[in-house]
């Protein structure tokens, strides 16, 4: 696993300093623990992430942001449902890490009850780019500068990152539908269930992009086998469940509505 950041962004460099300082050794230009690479990316933006590594996943130390300075821990795939307003290729996924990403969501949420930060713990929708050909997943502290600057969120993220590089354990996955930008209800499901995780996220305010192309990808492009469509009940439109009904027939995947 490569853990990605950038020593120019204090969400991104706080959280990898942390993680040099107490788990990872410097080797070089890079950190090492394990068979798992830190690497400094220089970037300016962090949606400018170089992503050309080999390996088996991408951790992108990340700011989130938002007009409403909402503060906020996050966890989430990149990758974009209809066009590419901020990076990566348009109605192009990437390949999700369910169970990574569960593990992330779950220490960002023990870290912040833990050391009583307080903030909102939330699992986001697919957005943004980059696009790449290898797993990835960003990790991020928002929403503002005095969020991104914040010690204790920094510590939380390179604990629930710990976390997640540490566990073996894998969780059924699946392509989830329905709700906002912070996808309330997956998050939940993430943090309560103890054998499904979510993977692709398509809000309901992207749904009606999705086509046969984006539904494939979002059942194809995982780690794990994905093992059916998650809709939430009255999070997506009739017409637009109707569709995905039937594009779950069609690939011969079930469809479950969640209450």
């Amino acid at each position: 696993m490569h853990i990605l950041f950038s020593s120019k962004i204090d969400a991104s460099s706080n959280p990898a300093n942390i993680l040099s300082e107490n788990w990872f050794s410097q080797r070089g230009e890079e950190w090492v623990y394990g068979k798992h690479v830190m690497v400094d990316t220089k970037v300016d933006s962090i949606l400018d992430v170089p992503t050309d590594f080999e390996s088996d996943g991408l951790v992108v130390l990340s700011t989130h942001r938002s007009e409403k300075e909402y503060p906020t821990l996050t966890v989430h795939v990149p990758g974009n449902w209809d066009s590419a307003d901020f990076g990566g290729k348009s109605r192009t996924l990437n390949t999700v890490m369910a169970s990574k990403m569960k593990e992330v969501l779950c220490g960002l949420d023990e870290g912040n009850k833990k050391y009583g930060l307080g903030w909102n713990v939330n699992m986001e929708v697919d957005h943004h780019g980059p696009t790449c050909s290898v797993p990835i997943m960003f990790v991020e502290i928002g929403s503002s500068e005095k969020e991104w600057k914040n010690p204790v969120a920094a510590k939380i993220v390179a604990e629930a990152v710990m976390r997640m590089l540490e566990s073996d354990s894998v969780y059924d996955s699946y392509f989830c539908v329905g709700g906002g930008h912070y996808s309330q209800k997956f998050t939940k499901l993430g943090l309560e269930d103890e054998k499904r995780a979510a993977g692709h996220i398509l809000p309901k305010y992207k749904a009606p992009s999705l086509e046969v192309d984006t539904f494939k990808q979002a059942m194809e492009k995982s780690v794990e086998k994905v093992q059916g469509v998650l809709i939430e009940k009255k999070g997506v439109k009739k017409e637009q469940k109707e569709l995905i009904e039937k594009f779950a027939k069609e690939y011969g995947t079930e469809v479950i509505m969640e209450k």
